[in-house]
């Protein structure tokens, strides 16, 4: 038996497994503690002799080597490839043909140029700060996907669940009362105006301060008139008045979530929206709606669809509703601020242009940021008469399209089930038909602006 490092005995021959002396990893030569530095808690002295250091550092060696080995049988097909590349690079200095992380050997590379002693040291420490840079590229992408991810996500699930919590009661306080069809139908009326009413103020807001454009005129027209087509449609088929909860809750929701918006506004430099931009932020979303409304068929119902079945209230079923809109919200608009950034769909002025900014040039790494404000009553404004009108205006007019949707399936021969897929895949359409009209309709003529700004998706 030995003084171990760490005080305790351990044995240094004995097993064949436990020996500290083997065939196949021999012990080192004795260590000096004379070169080990002196600290007011460990005293070289009491570490034992330079053979009993030797066979505690080999007994460490053989237990590390023996976690790496597992850890390394664990690892995927690619992180072998990965380990196998830093593997040969360190050991002969050579470069894999076609890496599985191109840019990091970029970064090895001009490291490796001026490394002059060509040592597996030298290159492990390229290695290692090759590494570290590309972890500080990646950084920035990475805060940016947190901030979108974290002040979208959230707020969309909160005011997701809170509008289904609002959509039951209300079906359930309908259910309980003995209120009129008529009068039904006219609150669904009256609520479903606002959004119009809200718009046409705030399209007068723009043209008195001279921030209008063709645009934001197209868009505004454009969603006013699907909202009252829609609105009509659903009077003529006798099913408004059964879509009080629904459109109640989307009131609730818009509201609440433009007040948090207000307050923690998104921020990015990304450019501003265009047709090409737009349009594939539009199909993406559509498409996002889509696969989330189908998963949404395996989740257990919430809100007004859970009081009309007669099941009480689970907040569970609401949070679940809540994550999945709140995923699809932040998934919008990551693919809108890159969409926005990507010079492909976005291009930068010339030099030759006007609105050449060499500054904003030297700064086109894209940010994103969630800020957090006290509103002015301009962005109060634009809060409720801009964005907040437009978003009323598109989901009130998606609640509707559905309820004509559905009356017009009930008399199909078409099989339930298929019924459901029909009914999600008009809903993604209505929501891609109208993304660009909500898009077009919140922007506001400034000129030339490279600055930080809220960005503006359903």
């Amino acid at each position: 038996m030995v003084q171990s490092i760490a005080g305790s005995p351990v044995r240094v021959a004995g097993s064949n497994n436990d020996s500290a002396v083997s065939t196949s990893m021999p012990i080192r030569e004795p260590l000096d503690p004379s070169a080990l530095i002196e600290s007011p808690h460990i005293q070289v002295s009491e570490l034992g002799t330079s053979r009993q250091i030797s066979a505690g550092v080999e007994r460490l060696d053989r237990a590390v080597t023996s976690q790496l080995e597992q850890i390394k049988s664990q690892i995927g097909e690619t992180d072998q490839r990965v380990l196998e590349e830093v593997r040969t690079f360190v050991g002969n200095g050579q470069f894999p043909k076609y890496s599985v992380i191109e840019e990091l050997y970029v970064q090895v590379g001009a490291l490796n140029a001026a490394d002059t002693e060509q040592t597996r040291e030298s290159r492990m420490q390229t290695m290692l700060q090759a590494g570290m840079e590309w972890l500080e590229a990646a950084k920035g992408p990475a805060l940016n996907l947190l901030n979108v991810t974290g002040r979208t996500g959230l707020i969309v699930a909160l005011t997701e669940v809170l509008r289904q919590a609002a959509g039951y009661h209300i079906e359930q306080a309908l259910r309980e009362g003995d209120s009129s069809e008529a009068s039904r139908a006219w609150a669904v009326v009256a609520i479903t105006l606002i959004g119009p009413a809200l718009t046409l103020i705030g399209a007068i807001r723009n043209e008195c301060n001279g921030t209008a454009s063709p645009a934001s005129r197209l868009g505004r027209v454009g969603m006013a008139v699907v909202t009252l087509g829609v609105l009509i449609a659903a009077h003529f088929n006798g099913a408004i008045n059964k879509l009080l909860p629904a459109v109640s809750g989307g009131l609730i929701y818009t509201l609440v979530r433009g007040l948090f918006n207000a307050f923690i506004p998104l921020l990015d430099n990304a450019g501003s929206a265009n047709v090409r931009t737009t349009g594939l932020s539009a199909g993406a979303y559509g498409a996002a709606q889509f696969l989330l409304a189908e998963l949404g068929q395996l989740a257990p119902l919430s809100g007004p669809a859970r009081a009309a079945a007669g099941l009480g209230y689970s907040l569970g079923a609401d949070a679940i509703k809540g994550l999945l809109n709140g995923f699809g919200m932040a998934l919008d608009d990551v693919i809108s601020i890159l969409a926005k950034s990507w010079h492909v769909l976005s291009p930068s002025p010339g030099q030759d242009s006007v609105f050449f900014d060499p500054e904003s040039q030297r700064q086109m790494e894209l940010k994103v940021l969630a800020g957090v404000q006290k509103p002015t009553r301009s962005q109060w404004a634009d809060a409720l008469l801009n964005i907040g009108a437009m978003r009323l205006s598109m989901g009130h007019a998606i609640t509707l399209m559905m309820s004509a949707v559905t009356w017009l399936l009930v008399d199909s021969e078409a099989a339930e089930d298929d019924q459901a897929h029909y009914l999600i895949g008009s809903t993604a359409l209505m929501a891609t038909f109208l993304y660009p009209f909500l898009v077009f309709g919140c922007t506001k003529y400034g000129g030339n602006s490279y600055e930080f700004k809220e960005t503006e998706v359903p």
